[in-house]
């Protein structure tokens, strides 16, 4: 039985293999015949950042501003030559952001970007068909990081490969191993895949699944003088499936513990909410907070986003606070009081005139107000 099981499952595999390769082939995989498009760091462009060639790697710290910026030294680039992008990168932060840049048929007005959604960057692959707006003629490819100044990126690869059966299974087998931090959806939404992935796991498991049965039911028809039907081996099918999808989750979820333990071992729950997901709204509340006079001060959250209006109404607990997740943004204008303060998280329907000190309605209507802080992520005004 077990062998039988095992049997069926490494057929199905093949079976898996041959269907993925032959039938859901890349885009344009049979015209490709010329050569990859292999990094060279010597021949590459480096626009921001300051980097220094280590061996066939390149090291790239980034700017003040903490940006960095490099491309690939190709005049121009058909995309209808390549399906893959394969990249190696080793970030001294992990916080590192990294985006690929494209312009396309040389309109700077046609630039596109994708930012790496996985955290697994030693080996990536990358299939081209996956990346919204590739296409046409490249006439500029390149990385761009985002991060800390003096923050160091090494770079071992940033390749073009034509299409082939092998590429094909790397690029699913970084879609299936790479792994994201936790998000704010992530408690409500699990795709199980990136943006870019070619196919579903659940699908690849369906699919995986249903040809290892055929293939036991094959293997019945050949050997039916030696195999007898067992439902064993068909529970065990469904079983050891199940296994494999589920280690790839769970591969994705240990990844993302260490990231969690890293980012909030030994914090105070301050210090925790400084540095989570929220860090930019709890920094703003934290700092206009000491301002409230009186204490009981209403203040009013007004936001389009929901996730953000509820979360910066939460941070100012426990002060009178309002925010309405199915009623008004804020009052009629005969409802509010002087010494009331309104804080705007965009996007919203109301909007901060800084030159005439008011807040402005979708409906033109206006309130009178004087600022008391404002950055990139929210504002606070007082009604006079």
């Amino acid at each position: 039985m077990i062998k039988t099981t095992i049997l069926s499952l490494l057929l199905g595999a093949a079976a898996l293999f041959v269907v993925l390769t032959q039938v859901f082939p890349p885009s344009n995989a049979r015209a490709q015949q010329g050569p990859a498009l292999v990094w060279n760091p010597t021949a590459a462009e480096v626009v921001a950042g300051t980097a220094t060639l280590a061996g066939d790697d390149l090291q790239l710290e980034l700017d003040s501003a903490g940006a960095g910026l490099l491309y690939l030294a190709s005049n121009v680039i058909d995309t209808r030559h390549y399906s893959f992008i394969h990249l190696a990168l080793e970030s001294s932060a992990p916080d590192t952001e990294v985006s690929i840049v494209w312009t396309v048929d040389g309109d700077p007005q046609n630039a596109h970007v994708y930012t790496l959604e996985s955290q697994a960057q030693d080996s990536l692959w990358l299939l081209t068909d996956e990346l919204r707006d590739w296409g046409g003629k490249i006439s500029g490819l390149g990385l761009r990081f985002s991060g800390h100044a003096g923050d160091t990126v090494r770079i071992s690869d940033f390749s073009l490969f034509p299409s082939s059966p092998s590429r094909q299974l790397l690029a699913i087998h970084s879609d299936l191993t790479s792994y994201a931090p936790w998000n704010s959806a992530a408690m409500n939404t699990y795709t199980g895949a990136f943006n870019v992935a070619a196919f579903y796991p659940t699908m690849l498991a369906v699919a995986f699944i249903l040809l290892s049965l055929l293939a036991y039911a094959a293997l019945l028809r050949l050997f039916k003088r030696r195999l007898s039907f067992d439902p064993a081996v068909v529970a065990l099918v469904f079983f050891g499936s199940w296994i494999i999808l589920d280690m790839f989750w769970q591969n994705r979820l240990l990844h993302q513990l260490v990231d969690t333990h890293r980012q909030f071992v030994g914090k105070s729950t301050e210090e925790k909410l400084a540095v989570g997901p929220d860090r930019e709204l709890y920094a703003f509340v934290s700092t206009v907070k000491p301002l409230l006079q009186p204490a009981d001060a209403r203040v009013f959250v007004a936001s389009n986003d929901n996730y953000s209006g509820m979360r910066t109404a939460y941070y100012f607990y426990p002060m009178n606070v309002y925010w309405s997740l199915y009623g008004p943004d804020l009052p009629g204008r005969n409802k509010l009081r002087s010494g009331d303060y309104i804080v705007l998280i965009p996007p919203s329907k109301f909007r901060f005139d800084p030159k005439l000190n008011r807040v402005v309605s979708p409906q033109r209507r206006y309130f009178d107000v004087e600022l008391v802080s404002s950055d990139a992520f929210a504002t606070m005004v007082r009604v006079k």
